[in-house]
């Protein structure tokens, strides 16, 4: 009996680290499509740069 509540604690800690990962994945992803975002703004903008100069 007293192994159960303590398995189901653990159970629960488990599933909070595993949205975590999943939080900061996804985070992750945000920041990389950000990333790529700003990418194609600055080719953007030497392109203008560029045919304005």
């Amino acid at each position: 009996m007293l192994n159960r509540p303590k398995r189901r604690k653990q159970s629960a800690i488990s599933y909070q680290q595993s949205a975590i990962s999943n939080q900061q994945s996804a985070i992750s992803n945000q920041l990389s499509a950000i990333s790529n975002q700003l990418s194609a703004i600055s080719y953007q903008l030497m392109g203008y740069a560029q045919a304005h100069l």
